[in-house]
């Protein structure tokens, strides 16, 4: 018998790994290529299951969230996918990564680097996928497997994916290594490692760093965060278009870029005599400068001079993340108006708390709760004005005051009694959703 038949005889119960939705494969956002190979070497069932393994790690570290702004640019549903889709190849006996997997690896340190993430970090991240993946293998080998085949089955599942994770780590680092010092050896790096060293407060000269980044850091700057959901063609060139044309918009009259990988930019403008003023209506001022739907911006608050440029950005970064982890529609996400539930979810345990105990059943995740609580906000937004409310939301002046009433028979007491409250609770649910969509 040849060893892939042996291989094959001794894994009988790889054939069984199915996903609980047959159509699963169509919903893949991996490489097509990678989803083929993985097929054809284990099979539609085994890479449905796989499939739909890395799509439920990936929803659960969405979930969970990140605090390190590192990592929320990745795309984490695409690199979980990949990673479960080449770890049940190695289930099968044969622990070479597929080759299609290359591109994928390639394309995520590709992201990595130029944001200062070091290989060990990528590591790290295959060990964590490593031990989730293989929790799910033994739950699953609990729920479909004679008892007296599990102990056995674990220990192959455990050896072969020890084997592939260990194929896999290698390819990452070597990747690491190629793209570090292609990036390196390139001017961008230095402009990026200079901005870096002014964002940490590390010992500068001012007059160096205003030489080699070509921008005055001395005067009023505003600081903005531009990024694309998706890759495409000239992406760079477009997010770098539309932060100059939102910054000079905002009476900036210098500007500069700082590209941070190829789906994403940091970028300040400069303006001499007083602070940039992006308008009352940054939402629509972005419409207006023609955003494509695909690309989101972060605004941070005008700052002055050096710590104004640190302070900006870090606003900046607190709202990028406020709209890539929690559920505001953008494409513009505006520290100055997120402020309020960004503080608050500096501690999200104490923020569920706080929001469960103002808002009461209007804090549940429900479509009649979300109506109501829309409804309350408007009308403490409009200063508790029937008539302004009623148009704002294309509804009667009596439909308003049967939802404000209800609202409040829900709460258990009027509004007025802890107004500050009840609007803070619900910015932060319009911004990071219900307490319950957050637990663990």
């Amino acid at each position: 018998m040849s060893a892939d038949g042996l291989r094959a005889r001794e894994r009988g119960w790889l054939a069984r790994l199915r996903p609980e939705d047959e159509a699963v494969i169509g919903s893949a956002v991996s490489d097509p290529m990678l989803v083929a190979e993985v097929v054809a070497r284990v099979g539609r069932d085994a890479a449905g299951w796989a499939i739909e393994a890395g799509q439920a790690m990936a929803a659960r570290r969405n979930v969970h969230g990140l605090s390190d702004v590192r990592y929320v640019h990745f795309r984490p549903r695409r690199s979980y996918e990949a990673l479960a889709l080449s770890a049940v190849v190695s289930l099968s006996g044969d622990h070479t990564p597929p080759a299609a997997l290359r591109s994928e690896v390639s394309a995520l340190v590709r992201e990595a680097v130029p944001r200062g993430v070091s290989v060990d970090v990528g590591l790290q991240g295959v060990q964590l996928f490593h031990s989730d993946f293989l929790g799910r293998l033994f739950d699953w080998c609990g729920a479909h497997l004679p008892a007296e085949s599990q102990a056995e089955v674990m220990r192959q599942m455990s050896a072969d994916l020890f084997e592939g994770m260990a194929a896999l780590s290698a390819l990452m680092a070597q990747e690491f290594a190629v793209t570090r010092d292609r990036w390196l050896a390139g001017a961008a790096a230095a402009r990026q490692e200079m901005v870096r060293d002014i964002l940490a407060g590390r010992e500068t000269s001012r007059d160096a760093a205003m030489s080699r980044l070509s921008y005055d850091l001395t005067v009023h700057h505003l600081a903005l965060i531009a990024w694309s959901d998706t890759e495409v063609d000239g992406g760079a060139d477009e997010l770098a278009d539309a932060a100059t044309r939102l910054l000079t918009a905002a009476g900036c009259s210098s500007v500069l870029l700082v590209p941070t990988g190829t789906a994403k930019l940091w970028a300040w403008g400069g303006r001499v005599s007083g602070p940039p003023t992006p308008g009352p209506d940054r939402q629509s001022a972005s419409q207006n400068q023609g955003l494509p739907p695909h690309l989101r911006v972060a605004l941070g608050r005008p700052g002055h001079a050096l710590a104004g440029f640190r302070r900006s950005h870090e606003q900046a970064l607190a709202a990028e993340r406020a709209g890539r982890v929690g559920r505001s529609p953008g494409p513009v996400y505006d520290y100055e108006r997120l402020e309020l539930p960004i503080l608050l979810n500096a501690d999200p345990i104490a923020a569920a708390e706080f929001v469960t105990r103002v808002l009461g059943p209007l804090a549940a995740d429900d479509p009649a709760m979300a109506e109501l609580r829309s409804t309350l906000s408007a009308y403490l937004d409009d200063d508790r004005a029937v008539s302004a409310v009623a148009e704002r939301l294309h509804i009667a002046k009596n439909t308003v005051l049967y939802r404000v009433k209800k609202a409040e028979q829900l709460r258990g007491r009027p509004v007025k009694e802890d107004r500050l409250a009840v609007h803070a609770a619900l910015n932060f649910v319009e911004v990071f959703g219900p307490p319950s969509q957050r637990a663990d």
